[in-house]
């Protein structure tokens, strides 16, 4: 299955297994845990292999989606609009000037970070993180608008 921006942004909101009863995600194996201590409670799926990451609230509705590329975990799919090996001008390019973004940083203690662009939609944000030795994609994060920091 070839995924794009349109693809994963759906399942925003919606029951978790609504997305883990769809291709790719059926087949991925993946570790549940879940956050009580938190203010809010919330659900992790972690699909080691597939290089995605979900975040659901204490509903099992799907707040955010990470999706990874680096030379950690790497997204098992096909990602179109922008794919992962878009750098940063093609990533504008496609998805239009960002909303807001960041210049890389270097945390004492979470160690270095590469630069970042925010793109606000009706209803969630896309936050792209580029990888800190060139301008390309590290992550891919879907947002609900109601948990955008």
């Amino acid at each position: 299955m070839i995924l794009s921006i349109d693809n994963l942004e759906k399942y925003l909101g919606k029951p978790v297994s609504y997305m883990l009863s769809e291709s790719p995600f059926r087949d991925w194996k993946f570790q549940k845990s879940v956050e009580e201590d938190l203010e809010k409670p919330r659900i992790d799926y972690i699909f080691p292999q597939g290089g995605l990451d979900l975040i659901c609230d204490a509903d099992d509705k799907v707040r955010t989606i990470f999706i990874y590329n680096d030379e950690l975990r790497h997204f098992e799919g096909e990602i179109l609009n922008p794919p992962l090996s878009s750098n940063r001008q093609e990533v504008i390019e496609r998805l239009g000037p960002p909303s807001k973004n960041g210049c890389p940083l270097n945390d004492p203690i979470l160690g270095e970070f590469g630069p970042w662009d925010r793109f606000a939609r009706p209803g969630y944000s896309i936050h792209v993180e580029y990888k800190v030795d060139c301008d390309h994609i590290k992550k891919i994060t879907f947002m609900r608008a109601d948990i955008v920091p």
